[in-house]
């Protein structure tokens, strides 16, 4: 069972506020088990990127499901059931994932998707999105940042950073969810990572 020492001010509160929906409440869960769930995925799966995109996918899976819990211990629970089981449908399909894999990076190479975030607006953003992404694993901000500031293709971040195109899409894909979570309470800014995650232009 994964554990973690309370940093809330009081644990009763902090599942309250996590059930209502609050990003503070959120984050303060995130920080302290994520390094605990990161660490039980990785000692099954193995590779660190994998690691930090199960992880993740975790995270939202208790996000979206926050108004069941009522206790802490609860909430360790349906943690680590949820990255055991994700673990488990890693292992099934990396046999079939390897064998496609070849394929699979030619397709996403050739993908001639819009830049992850268009220029008018990449400074205003990254000040409202900074603090936040600097509270990412290591691997997804470094993914994030590329695509973000230097408006980098995923295969040009793939060849820099020495990993998957499919890992860098992953990689993406959860920092997005995960800021959409923890700035829920900023609706603009939500507004401008759905046109982004969506690889559309921003409204004039």
């Amino acid at each position: 069972m994964l554990k973690a020492q309370s940093t809330y001010y009081h644990e009763p509160e902090l599942i309250r506020r996590f059930a209502a929906g609050e990003p503070a409440a959120f984050r303060a869960v995130y920080k302290q088990l994520y390094l605990p769930v990161f660490r039980f995925v990785q000692q099954w799966v193995g590779n660190t990127e994998d690691a930090e995109e199960l992880a993740a996918d975790t995270f939202v899976k208790l996000w979206n499901n926050r108004d069941r819990f009522e206790t802490l211990e609860y909430v360790r629970a349906f943690l680590h059931v949820t990255a055991r089981n994700g673990c488990i449908n890693f292992l099934k399909q990396l046999r079939v994932k390897t064998a496609r894999q070849q394929e699979l990076e030619k397709q996403l190479s050739a993908d001639t998707e819009p830049d992850f975030v268009l220029q008018e607006i990449r400074q205003e953003l990254m000040k409202l999105v900074y603090a936040e992404v600097e509270q990412m694993p290591k691997k997804m901000k470094e993914v994030f940042l590329l695509s973000y500031s230097e408006g980098l293709k995923p295969s040009e971040i793939a060849l820099r950073l020495n990993l998957r195109v499919q890992t860098v899409q992953n990689q993406k894909a959860n920092a997005i969810r995960l800021l959409k979570i923890a700035l829920s309470d900023k609706p603009i800014l939500i507004a401008l990572l759905i046109w982004l995650e969506t690889g559309q232009s921003v409204p004039a």
